[in-house]
């Protein structure tokens, strides 16, 4: 058996091979239920199908409920790996859904939408202000007039209590992975780090190092409103519609294109 001092680690691309065992990863996410939230809040504004684009779509989760419910479908995403295994799980409705490696900082129009979404704390990856202004810039100008826009942000409260100085080790299939989360109180960065082993063991060891930018409810807010031609119609906590607030774990913004 290898010891630690005879193995290399060496750097990859974030999600190179996360993507991989990402849904077990994510496995206590409950997608379904986020996916309804989703929906209600499109159904209030009078959205009940039509073309959606989902920025950072990953591995497809929300894009599959979203395809079999006759909705038309982009998805966008900067790791091929996880389109790689999005388009495996949306084969059935691939008429339905178009995937795209991009990132959602660079201005470009993939259609005209009427529903744009960027969930569980994607927009985290935005590394400060300026970034975050031409992400949420991006998608805003990807929506129709009229049209909804849905995105997340991760809090401090929720980094603080539940991302500080937590690990785990666990396996899955032919891989071991040790995950280590930090988060550091001055920069408001949240950093999250896998190491990863294939089964048996090998020489090489594979690092991801994930670095999220967690931003203030007012940040986010002046920031939208600084774009303009969109207005605010709601920021909720988690799935529900109470009033999001900085003692939240997660907090919806709810955006009408004028």
């Amino acid at each position: 058996m290898l010891s630690p001092m005879d193995r290399t680690v060496k750097e990859v691309d974030n999600y190179e091979v996360v993507a991989s065992f990402y849904d077990y990863l994510m496995r206590h996410v409950q997608y379904r239920r986020w996916y309804r939230f989703v929906v209600n809040v499109l159904k209030r504004h009078n959205l009940h199908e039509g073309k959606l684009l989902e920025m950072a779509c990953g591995t497809g989760n929300m894009l599959m409920h979203f395809a079999k419910a006759g909705w038309q479908c982009v998805g966008v995403d900067k790791s091929q790996a996880m389109l790689n295994v999005a388009a495996a799980k949306l084969a059935d409705n691939k008429n339905r859904v178009e995937l795209i490696c991009g990132d959602m900082r660079d201005q470009r129009i993939y259609g005209n939408f009427s529903a744009v979404i960027c969930l569980y704390d994607s927009i985290n990856y935005c590394m400060g202000e300026s970034a975050l202004h031409d992400a949420l810039q991006n998608m805003i100008n990807n929506l129709d007039s009229g049209g909804v826009f849905i995105f997340d942000i991760c809090t401090i409260n929720n980094c603080r209590q539940n991302f500080h100085n937590y690990s785990e080790k666990e396996v899955f299939q032919n891989k071991e992975y040790t995950r280590k989360a930090t988060f550091d109180p001055f920069t408001h960065q949240q950093i999250n780090e896998f190491w990863i082993n294939t089964i048996p063991a090998e020489h090489v060891v594979l690092h991801e190092r994930h670095v999220q930018q967690i931003f203030r409810i007012s940040q986010v807010d002046e920031i939208v409103k600084d774009i303009g031609s969109c207005e605010i119609a709601g920021i909720y906590e988690n799935y529900t519609r109470r009033p999001g607030s900085e003692k939240s774990d997660r907090v919806h913004f709810i955006i009408i294109k004028s």
